[in-house]
Order: structure tokens, then C-alpha cells, then sequence
């Protein structure tokens, strides 16, 4: 009889000790953990996700000036950065021409050749690029460094006919 009443007091005991993490190698392993840095260290040229980049939301664009040098080998990067990330939208020459993706956006992405994209200082083409353009555009702050995006502004420019 008392067998019977012991046998789930003896069940739930026996569970509750299973469930428990004795050795806790799981509980401690090499793993990402919420609002915890990784227990080992990330593969050599590899990019964090969420990396820490300076907030150019409040930034005068007009301060900024390109810290990169622009040499032929930073046009050539540029312009191959702009074939993955923009040519989608913006097209081969800038002008939105002949892209099936700009047709489909309301408004159309913009014309990189026309008066507006023309009076953009170099600071205003970086800033459109590391920031969301207010659903009009999206920021590519964690896709490109700092560096690349000058590259990119820099070819904009060669595009431009003003590099």
C-alpha cells in the first residue's frame, strides 16, 4: 500500500535529479550567450554581425571628408562594391535605367545623375550610404566598413564625372 503511495513522490524525485545538469559541460560550453561575448574567439577575417560602428545620424555631412586615398586600387574596390550592393537598384551607370528592381520601388531609387545627386558633397553620398534613408533606402552600416562606403562614394563620384 505504501508502495503505491510512494511511487510518485519516488517519480518526481527521480526526474528532478535527471533534468539536473550534474557535470554542467553543457550548460558551460564554447557558445553564445545573451548579452555575452563569445567563450572562443572568431575565425581569423571574420566580421561580427553587430559590430560597434560610430552613429553618423546626427553627423553634419558637410564635416565629413573622405580619410581613404583614392587611388586607382580604391576605385577598382569601389566600383566592385557597387556591383554587389547598388547596382541592383541604382543600375550599371547610376541613372536607374534598364533595372528591373528600380521599376518596382515607389518611389524609384535614386538617379545618381541627376541635379540632386549631383549637388551631394562627398559627406552627403556617405552618410545616405551607412544610414537608412527613412525607408526609401537601407543602410548598409553593418554590410560595409567605414572604408569600404568611401570607396563606394568614390566611385558615385567617378560615375558622377566629378573623380
Amino acid at each position: 500500500m505504501w508502495m503505491k503511495k510512494a511511487f510518485p513522490a519516488l517519480l518526481l524525485a527521480s526526474a528532478l535529479i535527471a533534468c539536473e545538469n550534474v557535470d554542467k559541460d553543457l550548460h558551460f560550453q564554447a557558445a553564445f550567450k545573451h548579452q555575452k561575448e563569445p567563450s572562443i574567439p572568431a575565425p581569423k577575417g571574420s566580421k561580427p554581425v553587430n559590430e560597434r560602428r560610430a552613429d553618423y545620424s546626427s553627423v553634419d555631412p558637410v564635416t565629413l571628408t573622405n580619410p581613404v586615398a583614392m587611388n586607382q586600387q580604391a576605385l577598382e574596390e569601389g566600383g566592385k562594391l557597387y556591383d554587389i550592393f547598388c547596382i541592383a537598384c541604382h543600375g550599371q551607370d547610376g541613372s536607374t535605367n534598364a533595372t528591373p528592381v528600380a521599376d518596382k520601388y515607389e518611389p524609384r531609387p535614386a538617379n545618381l545623375k541627376n541635379e540632386a545627386a549631383l549637388s551631394l558633397t562627398e559627406g552627403d553620398i556617405f552618410v545616405k550610404i551607412v544610414n537608412e534613408q527613412m525607408g526609401i533606402m537601407p543602410s548598409y552600416r553593418y554590410e560595409l566598413s567605414d572604408a569600404e562606403a568611401w570607396m563606394v562614394v568614390a566611385h558615385v563620384l567617378k560615375l558622377q564625372g566629378r573623380k
